[in-house]
């Protein structure tokens, strides 16, 4: 399977398609980048990087039909980073006018049992709109949402001092500040894991404090070796057919109820992307969050005019 990179110059693109290349999954890797120089050096660098480790084969895409025959192709086109962001309703405003003609060339380039992956923030409205503009099946459209759940285990981590792969953690709803957390859900090897109240207070606030203390450093970039890991882990799934259940963005979210909406939930991914999204058990608060969420990204579906 080949997969194409939409904005393979930036940070996103290029960290996702390089921590791909490392897995050697795929048969190649196209990059396309309005910056179309940026694009041809990573093409370049990657090439020579795998060599030691991989078989993958990096090229540049000049055009949308150069990923005809791209069975996955993640969209990280958005507009650069800024610090004066505020929230993810910014962020729309920023995207949404690169969407349309994207989905106007993967529609007519690509085939209908392509799956898409999709970065750009906010994750859950873009993961909606790219599935209304290209008319595809929901499953194969899925949204970065897995870095919430590796920061609440991270947190979790450094709070009660137990080791980060044998935490089980799981954050739903929206991507980013809007993540809930389901504390009430942590395990420890398997075994329920109870934080006290002193460390659920600390484990909240690195998690609620993390993107500011970010911003703060004034870097002009986005995080991306994060981000590449998860979708790299995304991609990987869909090519072995693996099962692997990872929390994503997706509009399958209308199997709990929510249907002009996208959403993170865990899904268990193979060919031709989500194969089932598994509800987690909800409190009757937990619910409610989850219905503000929801009735949030649905309004920010009908801000950008979908």
């Amino acid at each position: 399977m080949k997969l194409g990179v939409i904005g393979g110059a930036g940070r996103l693109g290029a960290t996702t398609a390089f921590c791909v290349g490392l897995k050697d999954c795929v048969e190649e890797i196209k990059l396309m980048d309005v910056k179309e120089n940026y694009a041809a050096a990573n093409v370049m660098d990657m090439s020579q990087a795998f060599l030691p480790v991989s078989r993958t084969k990096v090229s540049l895409a000049k055009d949308y039909s150069d990923f005809a025959d791209c069975g996955i192709i993640l969209s990280a086109a958005a507009r650069p980073f800024s610090k004066d962001i505020k929230d993810r309703a910014q962020e729309l405003q920023m995207n949404v006018e690169i969407i349309r003609p994207i989905c106007e060339q993967l529609k007519k380039h690509c085939s209908p049992d392509t799956v898409i992956i999709v970065s750009a923030n906010p994750v859950d409205v873009f993961v909606y709109i790219y599935q209304k503009l290209l008319g595809w099946d929901k499953g194969q459209f899925l949204g970065l949402a897995g870095n919430d759940t590796i920061r609440l285990k991270w947190a979790v981590e450094m709070v009660t001092g137990k080791e980060y792969s044998n935490i089980g953690a799981t954050c739903i709803g929206e991507h980013g500040g809007g993540a809930i957390r389901l504390y009430e859900s942590l395990t420890y090897g398997g075994l329920p894991l109870e934080l006290t109240e002193e460390q659920g207070r600390k484990a909240e606030k690195e998690c609620a404090d993390w993107f500011g203390h970010w911003t703060d450093l004034e870097t002009g970039t986005t995080t991306g070796y994060t981000s590449g890991v998860t979708m790299s882990m995304m991609i990987e799934a869909v090519v072995k057919d693996s099962d692997l259940i990872i929390p994503c963005s997706t509009p399958l979210c209308g199997q709990i109820g929510y249907g002009r909406c996208a959403m993170g939930l865990p899904v268990k991914l193979g060919k031709g992307g989500a194969k089932e999204v598994i509800v987690p058990a909800l409190t009757p608060e937990r619910k409610r969050e989850l219905d503000a969420v929801a009735e949030k990204i649905s309004s920010m579906i009908d801000q950008a005019g979908y």
